[in-house]
């Protein structure tokens, strides 16, 4: 086995990592008593499967997209995967932090709380930070334009998800809440 090899294979098993813990944790949830429209929901997911196909599906390698934006080198297949498992690593805790009040909709759950410590402290949106970190990284890895594309996706779809958040959020925290976004940054700490 290659050293790309085992770099891939060290992605793929972040990836499953995240899969796995993501369906035992969504057991753990409360009840939600507001949700997002089915518009919404499904732009999210039409965004979660374009990233998706752009990123892993081999019809998706034509014209520029199949170019590559970095070298085959190992360098950049090991900071791809370090990043991926860096932004696993900050998804798994922070929807360890977030317990009971995740859902993979815009919900507000029976006896919500306002978050704010962990990752908390650095992005009001870290699992969706941690995922555009992770798929970045898988991105850096794979080296081609698709993946680069497919990062653009996930980051349109999480930022137009964390508006809808951001409305709920506010509905049901008030001041807190409007506090919290001014002193903390969405998805990119200290940036935007």
């Amino acid at each position: 086995m290659s050293f790309h090899d085992v770099i891939l294979s060290t992605i793929g098993a972040a990836w499953i990592a995240f899969i796995a813990y993501w369906l035992i944790m969504a057991f753990r949830v409360k009840r939600a008593v507001k949700r997002q429209g089915i518009g919404g929901r499904l732009l999210q997911v039409l965004g979660s499967a374009a990233t998706f196909m752009l990123m892993w599906h081999q019809d998706s390698r034509w014209g520029v997209l199949s170019s590559r934006f970095v070298g085959r080198g190992a360098g950049w297949a090991l900071a791809g995967a370090i990043l991926t498992c860096a932004g696993v690593a900050i998804a798994i805790w922070e929807r360890t932090i977030l317990g009971g009040n995740w859902s993979s909709s815009v919900t507000v759950k029976q006896d919500h709380t306002l978050i704010r410590t962990g990752p908390y402290t650095v992005v009001r949106h870290p699992i969706y930070s941690g995922l555009i970190l992770a798929i970045f990284g898988t991105a850096l890895a794979l080296g081609e334009f698709r993946d680069l594309l497919a990062v653009g996706v996930l980051f349109a779809t999480f930022l137009i998800k964390s508006r809808t958040e951001e409305r709920f959020m506010t509905e049901q925290f008030g001041h807190d809440y409007e506090h919290y976004r001014h002193e903390t940054k969405a998805l990119i700490p200290f940036i935007f």
